[in-house]
């Protein structure tokens, strides 16, 4: 039984958070099919919102992980990107779903800093 293991880090709660993430997107893109008023609305939601917390959410999991964010997006141009809000919700989702034993999680909370690309 489960309940005498230490409880390491949340991320089974962050792998059902990318996965509703990801049922929330099919969900709107089923619904922007039917068409209506609100296509242009939900088209937005679907692709600035959802998509923004959807990559926040696995760029979290990886680094949990133990992956790097050179490693979950080895294109350059998409490292680059990674832009300062982008990253203090990833780190804010570190701090909340990673590791309970603080000296790791403050090394995991430091570690995501969105490498400078040469042009």
């Amino acid at each position: 039984m489960q309940a005498n293991r230490p409880l390491l880090d949340k991320r089974q709660l962050l792998k059902i958070k990318v996965k509703s993430l990801a049922a929330e997107a099919r969900i709107i893109r089923h619904e922007e099919l039917r068409g209506g008023p609100l296509r242009a609305e939900m088209y937005h939601h679907r692709t600035t919102v959802v998509r923004f917390e959807a990559r926040a959410a696995h760029l979290a999991y990886g680094l949990i992980r133990g992956r790097s964010i050179a490693q979950m997006e080895p294109n350059p141009r998409l490292t680059a990107e990674c832009t300062a809000g982008l990253m203090d919700k990833v780190r804010a989702m570190v701090k909340k779903y990673g590791p309970q034993m603080p000296k790791v999680k403050l090394d995991l909370v430091a570690a995501p800093k969105a490498e400078p690309v040469a042009a």
